[in-house]
C-alpha cells in the first residue's frame, strides 16, 4: 500500500482552514472543510456497504452455493441501499423549529 497524509493548514491567502490530501508525489487536493466532511462521510458510507457486499460473496462461498447468486442478491441489496438514499430527509422548517 502507498503512502497517503492527511493534513491541516490554514490558508494565507483567505485564512480559512483547508485539509490537504497528498502521496508520495505531493499533495492530490486540497478540500475545504465542508468537502473534507462530505468525503470522509462518503468513506464511512463506502466502507461500510462493501464490507457488507463482501460479507454476502463469503456467506455463499461458505455456504456452497453459486457465486452468480451471490453476485445478483448483491446488486439487489445495492439497488435497495439506492432507493433508500432517494428518499428525501424530512426537515421542519425554520417556522416548525421556532415553535
Amino acid at each position: 500500500m502507498s503512502s497517503f497524509w492527511v493534513n491541516g493548514i490554514v490558508a494565507v491567502r483567505d485564512g480559512k482552514p483547508y485539509i490537504q490530501l497528498s502521496d508520495e508525489k505531493g499533495i492530490i487536493t486540497q478540500l475545504s472543510m465542508s468537502e473534507t466532511r462530505q468525503v470522509a462521510a462518503d468513506m464511512l458510507v463506502m466502507a461500510a456497504r462493501t464490507e457488507a457486499d463482501a460479507m454476502i460473496h463469503r456467506f455463499f462461498k461458505s455456504k456452497g452455493l453459486p457465486g452468480e447468486a451471490s453476485g445478483e442478491l448483491m446488486m439487489m441489496f445495492r439497488d435497495f441501499r439506492h432507493e433508500l438514499d432517494m428518499e428525501k430527509a424530512e426537515r421542519p422548517s425554520e417556522e416548525e423549529e421556532g415553535q
